[in-house]
């Protein structure tokens, strides 16, 4: 049996079965890996998974590990084996660093930014929406759009009201779900579809069940939002953050 003294290489297992899990569907415009974004004045830290366009230059590959721009990063996701509050505000907060660096540099606004643990440590789940809204500080840049806690819960961010496909798209609200054991399966089909550039396909409804998840609703919690935010004047903003709405996507 592995003792205790080797439990990290759990973590780095799981993170390698997501990637693979991933790539079993992504499309072949992206890549899988993990890795690191680099700019000229900064360095991300290493993330579990990162997902890259397969049409930008890479600065660095070895196997997984890669070295790459902002512009040609699609998306992100930080991995855990198990959760509670304390480690997860941790991670929020590096997450949003990270997610913060690669938006305020790259030239297409949209990113995926997703946090799965495998496990989590509480039945209640609701104070992780407050610790997604602080780690956001009101910036749309440091914004988590996805998170995974179990089996069960999902965390995901809005911009336009799923409930009410007419209505205003400042809608900025995270939901959170109880699934039944679907979420881990609903975080990956987000992602996949977030990242194709064939934006036809986030109406295939055969990735997601018949029945709309609204109605597995436990909490959800509004995005204290700055009004007034500052972004470089070549990043683009034509991409949301979700790059999802009520319409297009489950």
């Amino acid at each position: 049996m592995v003792n205790d003294a080797h439990w990290p290489t759990d973590g780095e297992w799981k993170e390698s079965v997501l990637r693979s899990m991933l790539r079993r569907s992504a499309p072949e415009s992206v890549t899988v890996g993990r890795g690191f974004v680099v700019h000229l004045d900064k360095c991300s830290t290493q993330i579990d998974v990162l997902i890259y366009d397969n049409s930008m230059p890479i600065l660095y590959r070895d196997g997984d590990l890669v070295f790459v721009t902002p512009s040609a990063c699609r998306g992100i996701v930080e991995v855990k084996s198990n959760t509670d509050m304390g480690n997860f505000r941790a991670a929020a907060k590096k997450l949003s660093d990270n997610a913060e660096f690669i938006r305020s540099r790259s030239f297409d606004f949209h990113l995926f930014v997703g946090f799965f643990s495998f496990d989590v440590r509480t039945e209640n789940c609701r104070p992780f929406l407050n610790a997604l809204n602080d780690a956001a500080e009101g910036q749309d840049t440091r914004l988590i759009d996805h998170v995974i806690l179990g089996s069960n819960k999902l965390i995901k961010y809005w911009s336009s009201d799923p409930s009410n496909p007419g209505a205003s798209p400042r809608y900025n609200q995270w939901h959170l779900y109880n699934l039944n054991r679907m979420a881990p399966g609903y975080f990956i089909h987000n992602l996949l579809l977030s990242v194709s550039k064939k934006l036809d396909a986030q109406r295939e409804e055969t990735w997601f069940p018949i029945n709309s998840k609204e109605a597995h609703i436990e909490a959800q919690h509004v995005f204290e939002r700055v009004e007034q935010q500052t972004l470089p004047a070549d990043v683009s903003r034509s991409g949301e953050i979700c790059n999802e709405d009520s319409s297009t996507c489950n």
